[in-house]
Order: structure tokens, then C-alpha cells, then sequence
């Protein structure tokens, strides 16, 4: 609806156009978001994390004709979920979420309405937060969210009420550097609240511009695009993968037509069962990745099994007596490197998730991994802050019995395994590999990405970083200086175990020439020092000591 060119109110196609714009503007302007990040470690960027959040949520809405708004907001907020990556991105997919409540059974939506919803927004990325700290994107959306509320009291059109969250979050965002002392010291505003004004600026300029935006996806290596299934076809079989599932549905009554449409278009041999409690289904198809993720809107899968026709042709439908029973415990852990991920597995780690500093795994990779596993309880192991938040709301799409630990970094992951005993109750085994990690002291060496002021230390582009947890120990063109560093730590800590790992760009021989000297040094304290492969990109170095 529009009054003298302004648009009092929007509908579902409006709200379509909005996000798609957003995800365009993101994309466009991914870069220079990236390049707000303060810490120069080359890494899985804000920019690039909220960029395939959003993008997510534009692809799902793009061939949605006539929506209505609560189904537009409805799909922008699942979309958003299941594609988020990193902090930055779980945080628009939960502000996103809570504007999708907000909406909920309304045909249109007014400036008072957005201005809820928006709250609605906010409350949901705060509730997700432990202390939430000020300067961030959290501080930018909310002060957009009050400015919404004040506007919307004088005037209730929505275009004059987006414009004024503008204002307020232009405000903020300037604010940040005072807010935030790592920000302050390099001089910077929060990379996060830059992203978040751009989704709203780029809104407000989809709605006056009253343009539709020809939005092609960028995104040329998600996981469900590297898994390229058609390659496995034959001539004698049209659809090669036979896939058999059984959820239990979220709503019992919730109609799973639209579904049985979806697989018909995708498949052949369908055979679906819908009792009200339960959905079964047997599909041949050439993608059962996007069988799955369909599925898991409608309920909690309970058993998932994907065979290759090439090798095993099979017409049986869902046969309950030969489901494998649930094991007690399963592992999924985010590695990064051939060689950490051999060691997981070794360590008992089911499934492996590929990621960590370089691409953080969208939340539909860890719902992927989870549905994959046949247990009753399932550990998952972040192994990095950016995938914590993340892999945090697994357990609420899947429906599983999911469990979280909060490892920060690989060497974390790979002490918590070792503190997993099969004979402990649930409790007991969370604790203790909780513990676990918070033994392992974690240091990493790797390259400065860019010239940059941090913590007080002039840092030059191809410098060598010593890195201790989240804090940066020294930066020099010699190596020796990071690994001299870390001597003195281990040393003073007492530390009796040192665990090296070198990463993909150093031959074994390389290494052992490089670490010859701290290793000798340790030695003659009485520390063991053992050398392995990790092949980890980004990282030269990955050591744990305990």
C-alpha cells in the first residue's frame, strides 16, 4: 500500500524484495566489511559470514511469487538459520527470527507493526548472547529497534520509520569506536553494526527505488553444491540414490502435502506415510541432501539411510524391523586439516565437519552431520569461538539431544575427546570434557593478512604471529620469536606435554628444522615434545601443552 509515493504499509512481496536487496548490498560489500575486522589473522569474515546468511535467505525467496508476509518473513528467518555462519551470521539470522514472530499472521505491516517486531529482533539476538558486551551489532540494532518504537508513535508510516532506524543506527555504529576498547585502539567501527546498517539501508533503498533487484547468488562452494550427486548416475538408473527416512513431525497435524510435492518433482519410486505422529519415506533420487533438508522443516529425523544404487540397487520400502538401534554417544567435530581430522576419528569423532578459521560451517552442515549420526546423545565440537553460537542451535532444529562443547580451538577438541568415558552418564562426561579443554593450553602461529596496530604491537603485513587463546603474544619477522614465546608460557605454566602440528604449507622435514631448537629447549626441562601432521591451512603451527 502507498500514499503520495510512500509506502505506508508492505506485503509479503515487498518484504521479498527488501531481503533480496539486502543480500545483494552484503554481497557487494563484503570486502570492505571484512576489512573493519581488527584482528589481522586471515579469517572466516564478518562480511563474508552475514553475505551467505542472507544470501540464504534471498535464494529461498527469489522464485516466491505472491507471498504473503508472514510466509516471507517466516522463510527468510529458516533460510537465514539453517544458512548462518560465524557470530556475525547467527546474530542477523536471530534478529531476522524475531522480526519473523513479530509478522506472524499479519498481511501487512505498518511502522508501529515493524517497530515490535524489530524489538521482537533484538530480544531474540540478546537472549542468545552470554554478556553481551556494547560496540557491537547487538548495540547498533538495538538503538535501531528504540528509534523504531519512538518514530513509529508520531508517525506510523513504515517508510518514515525504517528511515529513522537509519538514523539511530548511523548513530551507533559511529559510537562503537568510544564503546569498544579494541575498536577504540585501532580506530575502527564494529564490522558487525557496519553489516547491519547496510541490511537496512539497502531495504530503504529497495522500497523508495520500488525496483525489483535480478539477484544471482555468488556462493560457488557450499557444501550442498560440492556434493555433486548427479556424477554418480549410470544409464540404467535415472535417480541414483536410494533414500530412506523417518521423522516424527514437530505438529502432528501439519499438513505434508506440500512436501510429497516437493519429492515427486526431485524423484522417483516415492512411497510416503503420513500417520499424523510419523512421516516415512523411500525416494530414488540424485540429490538426497535436498530431500533431507526439506524433511527437516517438517519434524526430527529418528533414522536416515542413503545407498547407492550403482552398487545396490534396492525397490524395499521402509522396513522398521531392520533399523539399526540408537547408540548411546555420537561425536561430531568441526576440523580443519586431513590431518586433525584423522585424529578425530581415531579419538572416536563420528562425523567430521569441514571448517574452522578460513569458512565457518553453516548451521545446515552441523544439521546435516547430526542427522547422519544414530545416537541418543550427540556431542558437538565447535573447535573455534566463530562456530560456538553457531553450532548453539542445532539442538532446537534437529529436536535431538544435542550437546555442546564450547571448544575454542582444535587442541581443545582434541583434549575433550580424551576426557570422553564410555562407562559416565551423560552429565558426568559433559563436565568432564568441559574441563578437559580448559586444561590445554592452545597456541597457534600464523601470517599477519595486512598491515594493523593491535594491542599496542605494530604489526606488518607477512609478519609472524604468536598467538595464546584469543591473545596475541608478539609479531616479528622471525619465527624463532614466536616460538621463543612460547616457551617462556609453557615453561611457567609447567606444562609436561607439548603437541605440535604443523599445517599444509611445511614438509615434515621443514618443520622439524624449524621447531628443532624450542623442541631442545623443552627437552631440557623435562618436557615431552612430539611432531605431527595437521595440514591445516592458515595456521604453520597449531601447539597444545598440558
Amino acid at each position: 500500500m502507498t500514499k503520495n509515493n510512500e509506502h505506508i504499509t508492505i506485503d509479503g512481496n515487498d518484504y521479498k524484495n527488501l531481503i533480496i536487496n539486502a543480500a545483494k548490498c552484503l554481497e557487494d560489500n563484503k570486502e570492505e566489511i571484512n576489512e573493519l575486522n581488527v584482528f589481522p589473522v586471515p579469517d572466516g569474515d564478518t562480511g563474508s559470514n552475514m553475505s551467505m546468511t542472507v544470501a540464504n535467505a534471498a535464494k529461498e525467496l527469489l522464485n516466491s511469487e505472491n507471498i504473503s508476509l508472514d510466509e516471507a518473513a517466516e522463510k527468510t528467518a529458516k533460510a537465514m538459520l539453517h544458512g548462518a555462519r560465524g557470530n556475525s551470521g547467527v546474530i542477523v539470522s536471530l534478529l531476522f527470527r524475531g522480526i519473523a514472530k513479530g509478522l506472524k499472521s499479519s498481511f501487512e505491516c505498518d511502522g508501529e507493526v515493524w517497530a515490535e517486531a524489530l524489538a521482537q529482533g533484538v530480544d531474540a539476538a540478546y537472549n542468545a548472547v552470554d554478556n553481551p558486551a556494547e560496540g557491537t551489532i547487538l548495540t547498533v540494532a538495538r538503538k535501531s529497534a528504540e528509534s523504531a518504537k519512538i518514530a513509529a508513535q508520531s508517525n506510523n508510516n513504515f517508510e518514515y520509520v525504517l528511515r529513522e532506524t537509519i538514523d539511530a543506527a548511523e548513530k551507533a555504529l559511529e559510537d562503537t569506536v568510544n564503546q569498544n576498547p579494541v575498536l577504540s585502539k585501532a580506530g575502527v567501527v564494529d564490522a558487525g553494526g557496519m553489516g547491519w546498517l547496510l541490511v537496512i539501508k539497502a531495504m530503504y533503498q529497495a522500497l523508495i527505488e520500488e525496483r525489483r533487484i535480478k539477484y544471482e547468488p555468488s556462493i560457488k562452494n557450499s557444501t550442498l553444491k560440492k556434493a555433486d550427486f548427479s556424477a554418480y548416475e549410470s544409464q540404467d538408473i535415472t535417480f541414483g540414490f536410494c533414500t530412506e527416512f523417518i521423522i516424527t513431525k514437530n505438529e502432528p497435524d501439519r499438513d505434508t502435502s506440500k512436501l510429497k510435492k516437493f519429492l515427486n518433482n526431485i524423484g522417483d519410486s516415492l512411497v510416503m506415510i503420513d500417520d499424523g505422529e510419523i512421516v516415512k519415506v523411500h525416494i530414488h533420487t540424485n540429490d538426497p541432501h535436498r530431500v533431507l533438508g526439506e524433511a527437516l522443516k517438517y519434524g526430527i529425523y529418528e533414522t536416515v539411510k542413503v545407498e547407492n544404487m550403482r552398487t545396490q540397487h534396492t525397490n524395499k520400502l521402509v522396513d522398521e524391523e531392520k533399523e539399526i538401534p540408537l547408540d548411546d554417544y555420537a561425536f561430531i567435530s568441526v576440523s580443519s586439516g586431513d590431518g586433525f581430522s584423522e585424529l578425530f576419528k581415531e579419538l572416536g569423532v563420528n562425523e567430521i565437519v569441514s571448517g574452522g578459521q578460513t569458512m565457518n560451517p553453516a548451521t545446515e552442515d552441523l544439521c546435516n552431520a547430526v542427522a547422519k549420526t544414530n545416537a541418543k546423545t550427540i556431542y558437538i565440537l565447535p573447535n573455534n569461538k566463530n562456530i560456538i553460537m553457531t553450532a548453539s542451535q542445532v539442538a532446537e532444529i534437529t529436536g535431538k539431544n544435542v550437546i555442546v562443547i564450547p571448544t575454542k580451538t582444535i587442541p581443545q577438541g582434541i583434549s575433550a575427546m580424551l576426557g570422553f568415558d564410555a562407562e559416565q552418564n551423560e552429565e558426568t562426561n559433559t563436565q568432564n570434557m568441559c574441563q578437559s579443554a580448559k586444561n590445554v593450553m592452545s597456541m597457534q602461529i600464523t601470517y599477519a593478512a595486512r598491515d594493523s596496530s593491535y594491542d599496542g604491537m605494530d604489526i606488518k603485513e607477512g609478519d609472524y604471529l604468536a598467538l595464546y587463546e584469543d591473545k596475541l603474544l608478539s609479531s616479528s619477522k622471525d619465527m624463532e620469536n614466536a616460538f621463543s614465546t612460547f616457551y617462556e608460557r609453557i615453561v611457567a605454566e609447567e606444562k609436561c606435554f607439548v603437541s605440535i602440528y604443523y599445517g599444509q604449507d611445511l614438509t615434515e622435514e621443514e618443520a622439524n628444522l624449524q621447531i628443532s631448537s624450542f623442541r631442545e629447549r623443552l627437552e631440557a626441562k623435562g618436557v615431552e615434545v612430539n611432531l605431527y601432521m595437521g595440514n591445516q591451512p592458515v595456521y604453520y603451527y597449531i601447539i597444545s601443552a598440558e
